[in-house]
């Protein structure tokens, strides 16, 4: 319930008047009902899923099983609930859950819901046959009905990629050219059983310009387009006053244009409003100044790696004065809580970078001021699409586990600094997932029945020689189905300036023209 997708598309759904929408979410029982009217799912048109984090495509199937329904899609009859599926997991990358779905909406889906609500409703009232209906709804831009595509292997690659009776090939994304003509994407339900209990989240900005080569968000929602101030003013204003709180969402919130003039003017209304993370290098005294009058505590910060020379291998090219220089404004203005974002396993790394990271939190207890926290949260890098490290290989998990063992030893005996790991064998899965085939849809389907861990131990030599191996450059990707508006080419360049170390300045919107978007 805190995604705002999730809530965007309830909200947009439910505003057309032939369309009811409820939620419904998988249950400890064994009875899955809509929350809204406890009817069954199976009694529903469609059954749409909200996809985030590839580790979620294990519970498609147990809903669908739950529901009373086949879980492969060429199980299902025709008078069975039409299962679409949406989010960024399966925007990047659909296929390993292609043969449960019927049709995927990629991209952003505000400019397309009117559209897709009335040719259902004109389905359902017809009682059209699955067919048709497919084929109909196929010709809708970011629709992506895997049935009519046909894949065939070599190995653990993908040799060829065949779209059926005249099916566009590739789909192309949806986009919302002008984000201002549509409303700001807010919380609609707050509710105290979730991630972010009472707090109105609130999108001012969507995507990125900094083309940061690891992250997946920063290149799907490409052009980087930031919402009118005065409708997010109101939007916060509004949100501090249903829900005492107001995280501000977005790939990169504290480069947003309006965002002090934002802060000035709602950070006394009486509540306290959030951030993501916020990039070393924009931040100044008169930022931090208003953030701690609007209730910010900790400050989070994103440098990545720990070394300058890995920073720009990743295209984050923040030299470690500028590091130094932003945690002295940080002392300067009273915070004692500071967070860092590292990765590990990033390409070209080395154990001496991850003794810098060790080597980063040690520096900044010492500017803090006495009895500061410092927290480490450090992730294991995985590749995703759609960015310029689609190519590289996973790390082994010896590597990873050595390089968590080297920080943690650098920082045994340092007091006021905590470093949380997530398990390494869980981003083995999600490295698996995330550029996986229609194949895996088996062994989703097996693991929703059996769990992980047995999967993992019977087919881990077969997931290995698709996980760590580095792809080559004109291999066919399994979602090449999916045009992004990104020329290939642009991300092998960008790959192999990451190897060579070498950083890419921002993208400069209407001027600049090389990565294919604009």
């Amino acid at each position: 319930m805190s995604n705002l997708g999730f809530q965007t598309l309830y909200r947009l759904f439910n505003e057309v008047p032939s369309c009811v929408c409820e939620r419904a979410f998988l249950p400890e029982n064994s009875e899955i009902l809509s929350l809204e009217s406890q009817s069954p799912l199976s009694g529903f048109d469609v059954i749409a899923f909200s996809v985030s984090f590839e580790e979620d495509y294990v519970n498609i199937p147990r809903i669908l099983e739950l529901a009373g329904l086949p879980v492969f899609s060429s199980g299902r009859e025709d008078n069975s609930p039409l299962v679409m599926a949406g989010g960024c997991a399966v925007s990047l990358n659909p296929e390993p859950v292609a043969d449960f779905v019927d049709v995927f909406f990629i991209g952003e889906a505000e400019a397309s819901v009117n559209g897709l609500v009335e040719r259902l409703s004109q389905f359902s009232q017809r009682r059209s046959l699955k067919g048709d209906i497919l084929r109909e709804l196929s010709r809708l831009g970011g629709v992506y009905v895997p049935a009519f595509y046909e894949f065939t292997y070599d190995g653990c690659r993908v040799k060829e990629i065949k779209p059926l009776g005249g099916a566009r090939f590739p789909v192309r994304r949806a986009r919302v050219e002008d984000i201002d003509a549509q409303p700001v994407p807010v919380s609609a339900i707050i509710t105290p059983f979730t991630e972010f209990a009472d707090t109105a989240l609130i999108e001012v900005e969507r995507g990125c310009p900094r083309g940061c080569r690891f992250c997946a968000a920063g290149f799907i929602y490409l052009p980087p387009r930031w919402r009118d101030r005065g409708a997010i003013e109101r939007s916060v204003k509004a949100g501090l006053k249903f829900a005492g709180k107001a995280g501000l969402v977005g790939a990169a919130v504290s480069e947003y244009r309006g965002l002090k003039d934002v802060l000035r003017k709602c950070a006394g209304d009486g509540g306290e409003i959030t951030l993501s993370s916020l990039r070393l290098d924009v931040l100044d005294n008169e930022l931090l100044s208003l953030l701690r009058k609007a209730g910010y505590k900790t400050v989070t910060v994103a440098p990545e790696a720990g070394t300058e020379r890995l920073r720009k291998v990743i295209n984050k090219d923040i030299p470690d004065e500028a590091i130094w220089a932003s945690l002295e404004r940080i002392k300067e203005e009273g915070f004692r809580k500071v967070k860092f974002y590292f990765m590990v396993g990033l390409p070209t790394e080395t154990d001496k970078d991850a003794e810098a990271i060790a080597g980063v939190a040690v520096k900044a207890k010492s500017i803090l001021p006495k009895g500061a926290k410092v927290t480490l949260s450090i992730n294991q890098f995985i590749p995703k699409p759609f960015t310029p490290f689609q190519w590289a290989g996973f790390a082994e998990q010896e590597t990873i586990e050595r390089r968590y063992g080297i920080i943690k030893k650098a920082l045994k005996k340092e007091g006021g600094i905590e470093v949380k790991t997530l398990p390494v064998k869980g981003a083995f899965l999600q490295a698996y997932l995330s550029r996986g085939d229609r194949r895996s849809g088996s062994l989703i389907s097996l693991a929703s029945e059996k769990g992980w861990r047995g999967v993992l131990k019977n087919f881990s030599s077969s997931l290995s020689a698709s996980v760590f191996r580095d792809r080559e450059k004109d291999e066919i990707f399994p979602w090449d189905v999916i045009d992004t508006g990104l020329k290939k080419s642009y991300l092998w360049n960008e790959y192999t300036r990451g190897i060579e170390a070498k950083a890419t300045p921002p993208c400069d919107v209407g001027r600049c023209f090389r990565c294919g978007v604009c």
